[in-house]
């Protein structure tokens, strides 16, 4: 549903327990083929998915503004921060990623080499619908030779399902990349299932049980992105009236729905009243 206008823009299923399983079964039996391949290899999907994303800038633009509410220019932000992450997904494939580790024998050589984990759930916030899930944690997790199951905001899951498609039309093997929809209750059944990491951006009290349920496995390690209390730290030497335009920036752009907006100024004491004053009539 569009928050702005209450219109209905479309069906998404609620993923079953069944269905949920079904995913990170494909992600399963896909990981070995996927692994097999070359980082360049890999990587060059990723060029394919980032050439589309280029090409259907202003329809996946459209679909973030339409279904979270935002203005179209961050809407168009929001695709570039996508775009940009496929592109570096797909530049470190040509990077070099091994180390050498200096050995007490000499005649023994130590280097460190990265290999894939395995499965990747991803479970992702309305705020950033199509950069935080499918990009920022779903392209660098692709390239390195993981497999991987998203599971998108109930809020916002029309993005998501555009950006598969992307994936799917580059040329991604079947099951290297999945989706399931839903809400919390499909997200608790992918944590629980037989997955590998667990990326997850959104509030600490989920991230809290996210991190419980993996501390119980023996293998499954999370990457949980919980919000902050941001700062902006200003001192008496800057300009007066930028700094109180970007402090007011960080603490309210977009309704202040993001996860590094600041919630705290920390101001020099020799101008803490005037800054004060300021910042609450530009916030009035």
């Amino acid at each position: 549903i569009n928050p702005a206008t209450g219109d209905v823009l479309g069906i998404f299923p609620l993923s079953t327990q069944e269905e949920v399983l079904v995913a990170v079964n494909c992600a399963k039996g896909a990981f070995t083929e996927w692994k097999s391949k070359s980082r360049l290899e890999r990587a060059e999907i990723l060029n394919n998915v980032a050439t589309l994303v280029e090409q259907r800038k202003v329809s996946l633009a459209t679909a973030i503004s339409k279904e979270t509410g935002k203005n179209y220019n961050e809407s168009i932000a929001e695709v570039n921060e996508a775009l940009h992450m496929a592109q570096f997904a797909f530049g470190s494939g040509r990077t070099p990623t091994g180390d050498i580790v200096s050995s007490e024998l000499a005649e023994k050589d130590s280097y460190m080499v990265r290999k894939p984990k395995g499965v990747i759930a991803i479970v992702t916030p309305f705020n950033f619908p199509l950069a935080i899930g499918m990009f920022w944690n779903a392209a660098p997790a692709l390239v390195e030779g993981n497999t991987v199951v998203v599971k998108p905001s109930e809020d916002a899951p029309w993005s998501t399902h555009a950006a598969m498609e992307i994936y799917h039309e580059a040329g991604l093997p079947a099951g290297v990349i999945n989706v399931v929809h839903g809400d919390g209750k499909a997200g608790d059944a992918l944590i629980r299932k037989d997955v590998d990491h667990i990326c997850f951006t959104g509030s600490a009290e989920v991230g809290q049980h996210i991190r419980k349920v993996a501390a119980e496995s023996w293998h499954k390690t999370t990457s949980c992105e919980m919000g902050s209390k941001s700062a902006c730290i200003v001192f008496e030497d800057s300009n007066p009236d930028l700094v109180v335009e970007a402090c007011i920036a960080s603490a309210f752009k977009l309704s202040g729905q993001r996860c590094v907006s600041s919630g705290r100024m920390i101001v020099q004491r020799s101008i803490v009243d005037q800054f004060a004053e300021t910042f609450v009539e530009r916030a009035k």
